[in-house]
């Protein structure tokens, strides 16, 4: 939506455009989080939906050779990128060279990664003996391209923090694929129907971002302003390819070493754990970096935002893994089948892992928008170091050792990432490390009350379903109550969440819109 104080720029004539900081960050904020989050509950639902669908249609074996496609497919997006789109949100001013010049850059290199990519198609199925690979891969190349058209039009709608038009586009693309993912599957084409799902997403998406923009590129490449972002997103790149391995790795280690069968009974449950992550990071991550650099000359409103909207992130993702590794057991085989429960053990030490990757999950907008990309490249080196060697010893044990190094690398990593953090954003190592560890004591004891009434109800022989219902509401009845209770400063973030929801509502029953649709210029 459009704030009054952060209003679209008029970039008809070219100039420099640059950001003028909202009076407060509570209102875009908020607006960007309601629409993200009700972007996330349509897009999860659809998703949950076609994921139930696929694990009922697809085996083990076809998950993990689409899986395998889609990693190394990631890993050339990534580069094909180069960190630019960030490049041009982070930046106080840009102008129309800078503009153009990124999206001809940006197509450039979408084309030469789609061709080098098709080259490489053999080469991969050869590495991990999947002759459909090729293909599968070679498809997914071919996205690069239309991926590259939407990176301008995305960046300058997230710039003037048009959350509702980023979220309504996004919404519709992910049903699309969803569609497509049906239609393929039902017609028992395998791991074609999750390659035809991201192909049709990315399509969608960007012809709406372009229906959304007036912007239009102009025949200008400016190699000022292609040296000045390409040093900031070549820096970021870096953080990017390292980041990409903590992600990946395991995947990838366990398709060369164990074969696709296990790779996707480990991909299945990497993808129920990192639901959180999807639904609450990344959404705040997408509304939070582009309203902080808003405000990235005011250092203190800055780190105050940050710090409070990190414990909001933090206090939302605990429960989260938590209630996933609780029902987990009851989880999985009821609602996705028996043929996955070898991914039982996976998911739960994976959401153990998880509790520790929320404690820093916002280190990176913040050192983004400080400009302390040389800092997030060591941190990541630091990070995929220590994260690649944990799976790589426990690869020995299958994929549960891979899943149990993962874990411990993250909880090991817990103290020198914030340390590192605090230190170059200027903020107080044990004001963050306040911050962020609020609301464990509260979790650990709603998840022993969960697992104890979870023991008791299969000790009397009660339905899965209603274990996963119950095991889920005592987590969150207790966690809510303790945190409530015990800690000011939640309680402080609950009380305003609510006062702000009844202001909302008694301005819808006055008639009062809260929400402006913005005309983007």
């Amino acid at each position: 939506m459009a704030h009054p104080s952060v209003s679209p720029p008029d970039r008809s004539a070219g100039g420099e455009e640059a950001y003028s900081p909202p009076e407060t960050l509570t209102a875009p904020i908020g607006t960007g989080i309601k629409w993200k989050f009700t972007s996330q509950i349509l897009r999860e639902g659809t998703r949950l939906g076609v994921g139930i669908l696929l694990a009922r249609l697809l085996t083990p074996a076809e998950w993990g050779t689409a899986t395998i496609a889609m990693a190394l497919a990631s890993f050339l997006t990534m580069l094909a990128e180069v960190g630019l789109p960030v490049a041009l949100v982070q930046r106080a001013r840009i102008s129309e060279a800078d503009r153009s010049t990124m999206f001809w850059t940006a197509l450039g290199l979408g084309l030469a990664f789609t061709a080098l990519g098709i080259a490489l198609s053999g080469l991969v199925a050869d590495l991990f003996g999947e002759p459909q690979l090729q293909w599968l891969f070679a498809a997914l190349c071919l996205g690069f391209t239309v991926a590259s058209l939407e990176k301008v039009p995305g960046a300058l709608l997230s710039r003037d923090l048009a959350f509702r038009v980023l979220e309504l586009r996004q919404i519709v693309a992910t049903m699309s694929g969803a569609a497509v993912a049906v239609v393929l599957a039902l017609a028992g084409t395998g791991s074609w129907a999750i390659i035809g799902n991201s192909l049709a997403t990315t399509t969608v998406s960007c012809a709406l971002l372009w229906t959304q923009t007036s912007w239009r590129p102009k025949l200008v490449f400016a190699w000022d302003s292609f040296r000045s972002l390409t040093a900031f997103g070549g820096t970021l790149l870096g953080t990017q390819v390292l980041r990409y391995f903590q992600l990946y790795s395991d995947r990838l280690l366990i398709g060369r070493h164990l074969g696709p069968g296990p790779v996707g009974s480990y991909a299945f449950a990497s993808q129920l754990m990192f639901t959180p992550i999807g639904n609450i990071a990344y959404p705040l991550q997408m509304v939070l970096f582009p309203a902080f650099a808003t405000i990235q000359e005011n250092v203190e409103r800055l780190n105050a935002a940050w710090l409070r909207t990190t414990r909001i992130s933090v206090a939302l993702m605990t429960p989260a893994f938590l209630v996933l590794f609780v029902v987990g057991p009851d989880l999985i085989p009821t609602v996705f089948g028996s043929r996955w429960d070898d991914s039982i053990p996976v998911l739960q030490l994976l959401c153990l892992a998880g509790v520790a990757y929320a404690l820093g999950t916002q280190n990176g907008i913040l050192l983004a928008v400080k400009d302390r990309v040389g800092t997030s490249f060591h941190l990541a080196l630091l990070i995929t170091a220590t994260v690649v060697a944990g799976m790589v010893v426990g690869l020995q044990w299958g994929i549960t050792g891979v899943a149990a190094g993962f874990a411990i690398a993250h909880w090991l990593l817990v103290l020198p990432e914030t340390w590192i953090t605090a230190r170059a954003a200027e903020i107080g190592f044990r004001k963050i490390l306040a911050v962020i560890l609020v609301p464990l004591p509260f979790a650990a004891v709603a998840t022993a009350a969960a697992l104890g009434a979870r023991a008791g109800l299969e000790e009397l022989g009660v339905s899965p379903w209603l274990r996963i219902l119950v095991g889920a509401v005592v987590l969150m009845a207790v966690y809510v109550g303790l945190a409530y209770v015990g800690s000011k400063s939640l309680r402080a973030d609950a009380d305003e969440a609510r006062s702000r929801l009844r202001s909302r509502k008694r301005a819808a029953a006055a008639g009062s819109p809260s929400d402006e649709a913005p005309t983007y210029r």
